[in-house]
């Protein structure tokens, strides 16, 4: 095949001229449905972004509206509060008072009941010198005549329903204003009849 070249070489330069620098390089064609999904995905992507966005920010402010709130009530009950705490203060301090009364109170029958016990089982010849009495267990000093006495007094003890596991722990001859007595020392476990 033959080329001519009719035009003129003066045209034939001016027409280069015109012709812009970049003109020569070619940009991949993408087609006109491509290049509108990919709008639509950028448009759709930045739509959901200002969703999140907006929501967050709603929470957010619905967040701080409540912190707001609760802030403010705690400062209305504060005064409850203190007041509530300086009650409760006064109740254990008032507790330290009511705590060695009742404590008393309620071992005032028991010490008696084991008193009584003691003295009404208290055989001929023998005399007390001293009890002891605590809440699980009662000691006994006293003296006698004889021996047998002891022995009697142990039995009496232990039939009663206050007192139980009665043990001699001294038995000794002394002398007392000329007289030969034997003193002795009593231990028995208190009964939970007698606590109540």
């Amino acid at each position: 095949m033959i080329k001519i070249d009719l035009l003129p070489k003066e045209r034939k330069s001016k027409a280069a001229a015109k012709k812009p620098k970049g003109a020569g390089i070619k940009m991949p064609a993408v087609s006109i449905k491509g290049g509108v999904v990919i709008i639509v995905g950028v448009v759709l992507l930045v739509l959901v972004c200002g969703v999140l966005y907006i929501s967050q920010r709603s929470r957010i402010a619905g967040l701080n509206r409540t912190i707001t709130t609760m802030t403010a009530k705690l400062d209305s009950l504060r005064p409850y509060v203190e007041r509530v705490k300086a009650l409760e203060q006064k109740e254990q301090e008032m507790n330290r008072y009511i705590q060695p009364i009742q404590e008393l109170n309620q071992n005032r029958f028991f010490v008696s009941h084991i008193m009584d016990e003691i003295s009404s089982r208290l055989p001929d010849y023998t005399w007390l010198t001293g009890i002891t009495v605590n809440p699980s267990s009662v000691e006994i000093k006293g003296a006698t005549v004889s021996n047998l006495w002891v022995a009697e007094f142990m039995n009496r003890l232990e039939d009663s329903p206050y007192l139980s596991g009665v043990e001699l722990i001294v038995l000794e001859k002394q002398k007392i204003e000329n007289q030969e007595v034997m003193t002795f020392t009593l231990t028995a476990a208190t009964s939970s009849v007698a606590q109540k």
